[in-house]
């Protein structure tokens, strides 16, 4: 049986309001260090503003996924990268590979050693999508959980 898929979530990144947001915004060229190193950025920013660990781990993970799939699949010289939260209490991960692939989620097999990482960001953001060529996710940090 072949693995299922399906795509992203409709809701839109502006559905989230992120003004006076701390902003992150980077762009690369498509190298594997990348990843460990937006991952690092990111968990450094994030526990400066004190967003609580499971937020800041979770983020991290999808940096990691997302910026990977970039750098593995992306067609472009470069890949843009941005991270943005604020006091709505959501942090807002967008990473353009500039690639007009479609994304999905799949089910990978057991014996398979990839092919889990979109699965990880739909289980793990609140929401997340593809505008272009640009792949996006929110995580709810505690404040927009409640206490």
């Amino acid at each position: 049986m072949p693995p299922s898929t399906h795509s992203a979530t409709p809701a839109p990144p502006t559905a989230v309001d992120i003004r006076d947001a701390v902003r992150l915004n980077m762009s690369f060229a498509p190298h594997a260090r990348r990843v460990e190193h937006l991952r690092r950025v990111a968990g450094e920013l994030l526990r400066q503003d004190d967003l609580g660990a499971d937020a800041v781990e979770t983020v991290q993970l999808l940096v990691s996924e997302i910026v990977t799939n970039a750098v593995v699949h992306g067609r472009g010289e470069r890949v843009r990268f941005s991270l943005a939260y604020g006091r709505s209490g959501f942090v807002r991960i967008e990473v353009d590979d500039h690639s007009p692939a479609l994304v999905t989620v799949r089910q990978a097999g057991p014996d398979e050693e990839s092919g889990r990482g979109m699965f990880l960001v739909d289980a793990l953001s609140w929401a997340w999508g593809r505008r272009g060529s640009c792949t996006w996710c929110v995580v709810a940090t505690r404040e927009a959980c409640g206490p």
